[in-house]
């Protein structure tokens, strides 16, 4: 009869094995610790934080502690993935690569796929087994393929989190096993979740998987929404008890997709309740400001041949003349051009009569912000791309651009 020691390093050293349940044993009595220590919050007293914003334009229809610091849980996996994701796209990784599983990861405790030390697991598999059973050994894993370590590739994680606009949020861990300095914040989660869906459409059918096959086993996953939610389809959940009950939520009605986010959840199923309250709130939103704002633009629109693609983007720096008439303006200052990029896409889709043949630019300032802008566009479009803009609650300002081409930073932020 095989020990339990052997099945769960895998070898026929029950040394080894006690050396791994022994690492296994630390890591949970270091979380523990953190948990016991005076800077972790009691259940009573966790945040409760949640926001729902239009996926499109951006936009938030409704939000509660937005900014409040919470322990993300296991949603910290969402930035493991946009990471893994972006090897994937740049070729530095493969869906069908093996990936080895180091005694550390596997020592990860639950929930994981009880990965064994110097087997391989694939890219894709890993892939699934966090957004089903939120596995912290396959998070890991892909952690030490990407960044050689957990810690370097924690480094990653706030590099591509400050890229992404995440200005509130700190990460120490590829998995989201508690950690006092490890937060982040319901609005932070919102841009994490929009950016995996704008840069990698062809990898988000993952989060949608509800089961897969692995070793033999049926893994399912966590996310009840999937078949409760008509429209859900995808993101993540997370729990700690530090945290509570989070969720990431993407769902699609009627053609609109909106994002929401609930920190700190008493419990599973008063947190799916939450977050069904707040889809529902939201959809019903959008689509009564849908009907008043089609009712608003039936008129037919004159056909305008245009110069540059629709969805094309320009960058040029502060001093970079535009040799356009009027500038359309949306937002303040950005800290990521990514963000920028988005919020001109979601502008011209929220006016695309009037931003029809504009140009969309990022502009690059000195000291490392972004503005997002239009040019090429004449008095009356811009007028009318701003009328239109702020009815879907951008901030929007239009103006003649002088022949000095001189900034209006004070005018719009």
């Amino acid at each position: 009869m095989r020990s339990r020691s052997d099945s769960s390093c895998g070898c026929g050293s029950t040394d080894f094995g006690n050396r791994i349940k022994i690492r296994e044993a630390a890591l949970w009595l270091s979380a523990v610790l953190v948990l016991l220590a005076g800077g972790a919050r009691s259940a009573s007293a966790r945040v409760h934080a949640s926001i729902v914003v239009d996926a499109q334009t951006g936009r938030i229809l409704e939000a509660s502690n937005p900014d409040s610091l919470c322990y993300p849980a296991s949603l910290t996996k969402l930035m493991t993935l946009y990471l893994t994701f972006q090897q994937l796209r740049q070729g530095k990784l493969t869906l069908a690569q093996e990936l080895p599983v180091s005694e550390y990861a596997a020592s990860q405790p639950p929930t994981k796929l009880y990965l064994r030390p110097g087997e391989t697991i694939s890219v894709k598999s890993a892939i699934l087994g966090i957004t089903t059973r939120s596995a912290n050994d396959a998070a890991v894993v892909l952690a030490e393929a990407i960044g050689g370590s957990e810690t370097k590739f924690a480094e990653l994680m706030n590099e591509k989190a400050r890229e992404l606009g995440m200005a509130h949020t700190t990460f120490r861990n590829a998995s989201g096993l508690p950690n006092l300095y490890q937060k982040t914040t319901a609005r932070d989660m919102s841009k994490l979740a929009l950016a995996i869906l704008d840069d990698f459409p062809q990898y988000y059918h993952y989060f949608s998987v509800r089961s897969f096959r692995f070793h033999g086993r049926t893994i399912y996953g966590h996310d009840h929404l999937l078949v409760r939610y008509p429209g859900v389809d995808g993101m993540k959940t997370g729990f700690t008890d530090a945290s509570g009950f989070n969720i990431v939520t993407s769902a699609v009605r009627h053609g609109r997709r909106l994002v929401g986010v609930v920190m700190g959840g008493k419990t599973a199923a008063s947190r799916d309740r939450q977050m069904i309250a707040l889809l529902n709130r939201g959809f019903a939103r959008e689509q009564a400001e849908g009907l008043t704002l089609a009712a608003a633009e039936s008129s037919p629109k004159p056909e305008i041949n245009r110069k540059t693609p629709a969805n094309a983007v320009v960058d040029r720096s502060e001093d970079t003349p535009s040799g356009s008439e009027w500038v359309v303006q949306v937002g303040g200052t950005f800290r990521s051009p990514y963000r920028v990029k988005r919020v001109l896409r979601s502008a011209m889709n929220s006016a695309p009569a009037a931003l029809k043949d504009a140009t969309p630019i990022v502009v690059k300032l000195r000291h490392g912000r972004y503005y997002a802008r239009f040019t090429d566009v004449g008095r009356a479009h811009a007028v009318q791309a701003c009328s239109a803009l702020r009815s879907r609650r951008f901030t929007c300002v239009a103006y003649e651009e002088p022949p000095s081409g001189r900034d209006i930073a004070s005018q719009t932020e």
